[in-house]
């Protein structure tokens, strides 16, 4: 071969073509150069959009911990201030805190001096969680430890307001890194009286942060407006000296008055930090009071590994090139071209394939949630990629005995697609847990699909809400294929109004109703289905689907689980191993309401008047006394009747309008169901979030604090509007209860 390239070389006229050589291997240095110049600035581009995507999540994640810590607090304020004359009371009150909640690490309660004599001067109860999950309970007040000493006690004994205090370490009670939620509590008199402290685990907030990352190094940082870290990666997982190096420098950039606007991800470069390579820190502020700083740090080793590998072997493809060239100079132009066209093509696949395995990884769990495990409902999915991701999705969950359910097809293919599916996905997930009504749900998502929609892409999605007590099915369809009937009597399309898809522009979508009987079954499907391809470039088709669908409910084979399988099935013979062109995506639902033994049937029937109040509650003791309730429980119930009674009476009939309040009451073996009907104005207590606590007790409205009241002391609530009535049904839980079937009723 060499022997070859002497005599070509030798017939060349040398000069010429040595320079011609030299020139082509210039100019492919150049282009090699400028592909690693542009790609570079794309990979990091696509950082900045991962990263700002990451620390949004964080973001949230972080606040939802906040704000579920500061919900606790304030849903368990009032019955705090109720047990003012009891100490033993609050021993058990912080238990049931760390108890009833995951987030939260200890509680405790710091009361005035000589507030409870019996316990000496100072008294506060406190509960820890402990490393190994172990619940204990303390008194920590001590000679050596007089909080009436702490910064943080007096501090909000002389503001009287909440706030979340920096972090320090706890040598008293839970033997750790917290950061506190400071909350005061008051006597009648409106006097402090006690402080509240509702403590998180430093090292928990880290390791949530850090439960994911964008690179194998990269890690996730917490501080304080003013730069002091709150929580960072586990030790031992990050050299120490890298860490001060980015709390360092966000301190600098916190200091500049980066923080100012609260709106954009900021990001800042750094460089020698030591034997580590340069990198990229992106911080942002929390939407919350504090405005703690969330970042995260990615090294350019990793950022660009791929790209740096990518370029040798272009360098090595270069040089092959240049020897080829050296053989074949005629046709150096035509394989300059190919190769061009083949680094570019690898580079394209070897970016989408990476992205592409980061989002499967991470969105995997969140787009296929466990199923319910319920008597009144069973459902099954099922999800097949076309390709590495896929832009199809389904997703459901429970709220208020409600099913909320989703399904839908993104226009495209490949990733652009799959993140188009993830921001649907986690805009579904945040609306529905506040709207019941689908066409809400389908609108907010619209409204902010249409948003800077550049791309064009589209959606088509079905959202339905379905109330298990009724078997009413809310469902609003944005462009998606009809579903699928699966009764008694037969196999029949959900015929729905064609609303336009979204992403395309703003839109009046309409909601519309069926009425679930008990043994239905709803299936849903995407267009994977119905335009999956044979090698004969035939297709499935809506009528191979009914025809199906038909065949299951004639083998009596309508269980969920079973349809999907029969499915995939028919599927699979059609197609005979065709390559799969589209993402197939099934959901299958079946409506099974039990009938339940009734032991005791009660009503009262009361005119909207507060003055019969007392009528209802000799009504609610009555029923408490048959069932031979205990005192507590009783007074819980009568508490939690009266709130839902109370607030009908001044909501629904406002302005002095006469009207009647109907109380139902049916006790079955394992639970107790309160039924509230009226026929006033239409409200839906339940998609109420906030709390008006500038209202009297008296006053305060069930979508107010009574909400929670209600919520707190019932195991279950659910609300509809029924042929003009609002009807609001309210669940506990009973265990062996004293009570014997009266024959005569009903």
């Amino acid at each position: 071969m060499l022997e070859n390239l002497k005599k070509w070389l030798s017939s060349l006229n040398g000069r010429t073509g040595v320079i011609i050589i030299l020139t082509a291997a210039v100019l492919m240095q150049l282009m090699s150069g400028m592909q690693y110049y542009y790609a570079r600035e794309e990979l990091r581009s696509d950082l900045v959009r991962q990263a700002e995507n990451e620390l949004v999540i964080k973001a949230q994640n972080i606040r939802a911990i906040l704000n579920n810590v500061e919900a606790a607090t304030t849903n368990r304020r009032w019955e705090a201030e109720q047990g003012l004359n009891d100490p033993d009371f609050y021993m058990d009150l912080t238990r049931r805190f760390v108890e009833d909640n995951p987030d939260i690490t200890g509680c405790g309660l710091a009361f005035i001096p000589d507030y409870f004599p019996s316990k000496g001067r100072l008294y506060e109860p406190y509960t820890t969680r402990r490393q190994d999950g172990r619940i204990e309970t303390m008194q920590v007040a001590s000679e050596t430890h007089d909080y009436t000493t702490s910064p943080l006690y007096n501090a909000a004994i002389e503001a009287d307001s909440t706030y979340w205090c920096n972090p320090y370490m706890d040598t008293d009670g839970a033997q750790m890194m917290l950061t506190t939620y400071i909350h005061p509590l008051h006597d009648t008199s409106g006097r402090v009286v006690a402080v509240l402290q509702i403590d998180v685990s430093v090292d928990w907030l880290g390791r949530t942060l850090n439960s994911r990352r964008l690179y194998p190094s990269s890690f996730d940082l917490l501080l304080t407006v003013d730069g002091q870290l709150i929580s960072g990666p586990e030790a031992g997982k990050v050299k120490q000296k890298d860490l001060d190096a980015a709390v360092r420098l966000l301190n600098v950039k916190l200091q500049e008055g980066a923080v100012k606007d609260t709106t954009r991800v900021k990001v800042a470069a750094f460089s020698d930090w030591e034997d580590q390579a340069d990198g990229y820190v992106f911080f942002g502020t929390i939407n919350h009071p504090n405005r703690w700083q969330v970042a995260v740090v990615n090294y350019d080793d990793e950022i660009y590994a791929s790209l740096k590998s990518m370029r040798n072997k272009t360098l090595w493809l270069m040089l092959g090139g240049l020897l080829l060239l050296a053989f074949i100079l005629n046709r150096a132009a035509m394989s300059m071209k190919h190769l061009q066209q083949t680094n570019i093509e690898k580079e394209r696949i070897s970016s989408e394939l990476h992205v592409a395995s980061k989002i499967q990884t991470d969105m995997l769990p969140s787009v296929f949630p466990p199923f319910p495990d319920r008597k009144d409902i069973d459902l099954y999915g099922w999800l097949t990629p076309a390709k590495e991701v896929d832009g199809d999705l389904y997703d459901y969950f429970i709220r208020d005995e409600k099913l909320f359910f989703c399904i839908g097809d993104v226009s495209g293919k490949g990733v652009p697609a799959s993140l188009v599916m993830a921001v649907v996905h986690s805009l579904f997930r945040t609306i529905a847990a506040h709207q019941t009504n689908p066409v809400n749900i389908i609108h907010n998502i619209n409204e902010y699909c249409c948003q800077d929609n550049a791309s064009g892409m589209f959606v088509t999605f079905f959202v339905g809400v379905l109330d298990l007590p009724t078997g009413r099915l809310r469902f609003c369809n944005a462009g998606h294929d009809l579903p699928v009937i699966v009764g008694q009597d037969g196999v029949k399309l959900l015929e729905a109004k064609a609303n336009l898809a979204l992403a395309v522009m703003d839109y009046a979508y309409s909601t519309q109703e069926y009425q679930m009987q008990p043994g239905d079954a709803l299936f849903l499907y995407t267009d994977g289905l119905t335009e999956a391809m044979n090698e004969k470039h035939q297709l499935f088709t809506l009528k191979r689907v009914m025809a199906a669908l038909e065949q299951s409910r004639a083998q009596q084979q309508t269980t969920p689980q079973a349809l999907v399988g029969n499915m995939l099935a028919r599927v699979a013979d059609f197609v005979q191993g065709a390559r799969q062109s589209d993402d197939l995506t099934l959901l299958a639902m079946r409506y099974t309401p039990q009938d339940e033994e009734v032991l005791l049937s009660r009503q009262l029937t009361l005119k909207n008047d507060l003055s019969l109040v007392k009528e209802l509650n000799s009504f609610v003791k009555s029923v408490n006394q048959e069932m031979g309730l205990d005192k507590s429980l009783g007074m819980k119930l009568m508490l939690a009747v009266e709130e839902a009674v109370v607030n009908v009476m001044d909501y629904a009939y406002p302005n002095g309008m006469e009207g009647e309040v109907r109380i139902d009451v049916k006790v079955t073996p394992d639970r107790m169901n309160y039924t509230i009907t009226d026929r006033g104005m239409a409200f839906a207590p339940t998609e109420v979030s906030k709390v008006d606590t500038s209202l009297s007790v008296e006053d305060r409205p069930i979508g107010g604090l009574g909400i929670f009241l209600v919520r707190n002391l019932m195991d279950s609530i659910n609300y509809e509007r029924i042929d003009g009535k609002n009807v609001l049904k309210m669940w506990k839980k009973m265990n062996n209860l004293n009570i014997k079937k009266n024959e005569d009723e009903n």
